[in-house]
């Protein structure tokens, strides 16, 4: 009885689904933007716009496996804009934690100086407050600039990516870079990071005119090349002519720093000739004797 009843309703239960199916049919064709001649609508088109997709290629991941094609893509603006904003950021972001640690340090000693010390009954006590609020100080600073030199870094690493003509040729890129490479120096000199600064601040003196009669650069550098002659001149297994050349370099430096700040013909500047002078002499007989 019950088969009979079934076999009866089995064309209609057929009829009905293929009818449940032309109609998802045409839902879904609708909601993909098909036309009735199996187009795509334009509203669909205008989805698509943004699709990071051109002619079927999903290029949004596309990695290049041949070197040649990657570097040729870092030769466009785009790229070198890209990285120039990001060095900006980075360059922010130290500028920020420097502000900060001064307006610290400010409110710090400000601080230590309302503040009343009723307890300390004799100098030395003083003496001893007073050394430990210069250390707090000291960390603080340390601390600080530890962490800004390491945003300045990737500033400097973010520039270095840069290939474009048009940029590396803006005057704004250059003064940017000039800025920078002053910021970096004079904190990781702070930090007693001298060695890195040497090929930053040659660069900082290739830049324009201005940063070659920069007297700041060669005071620094000047520096800069006598901890490494000193490092050099202590390490038995330093060559004599590496730590020449350090020498060498630091005089150079010296002398170009005062012609700077006093002029050729000054006294000052003929002064360090012969201090430079005598510097080089004494080398020279030590050499002599090895």
């Amino acid at each position: 009885m019950k088969s009979g009843y079934f076999k009866r309703k089995l064309p209609v239960l057929f009829g009905i689904a293929i009818i449940v199916s032309i109609f998802s049919a045409a839902v879904m064709a609708q909601g993909t933007g098909e036309n009735a001649d199996g187009g795509i609508s334009s509203d669909t088109e205008e989805r698509n716009i943004n699709k990071p997709a051109s002619d079927g290629w999903r290029t949004e991941d596309y990695k290049p496996y041949i070197k040649s094609i990657k570097d040729l893509e870092k030769l466009s603006k785009d790229y070198s804009d890209s990285r120039l904003k990001m060095a900006k950021d980075e360059y922010s972001k130290g500028v920020d934690i420097l502000d900060d640690m001064v307006a610290d340090i400010a409110m710090t000693r400000e601080q230590f100086k309302q503040k009343k010390y009723l307890s300390e009954k004799w100098y030395w006590q003083e003496i001893d407050r007073k050394n430990a609020q210069d250390r707090y100080v000291a960390g603080v600073k340390v601390t600080a600039k530890t962490k800004s030199v390491t945003y300045f870094t990737r500033a400097i690493n973010l520039l270095d990516e840069i290939n474009s003509n048009e940029i590396k040729s803006d005057p704004r890129y250059i003064n940017f870079k000039v800025v920078l490479y002053r910021i970096y120096v004079s904190t990781q000199y702070d930090l007693g990071n001298l060695k890195p600064c040497i090929p930053i601040l040659e660069r900082y003196l290739e830049l324009t005119d201005e940063t070659r009669k920069d007297e700041w650069a060669y005071k620094y550098l000047s520096s800069c090349y006598a901890f490494m002659e000193t490092i050099l001149d202590n390490s038995r297994a330093a060559p004599d002519e590496e730590v020449a050349y350090y020498k060498n370099r630091k005089n150079q430096a010296i002398l170009k720093a005062v012609e700077l700040k006093y002029g050729r013909d000054s006294v000052e500047f003929k002064e360090m000739q012969k201090i430079v002078q005598k510097d080089e002499r004494k080398t020279a007989v030590i050499n002599s004797d090895r």
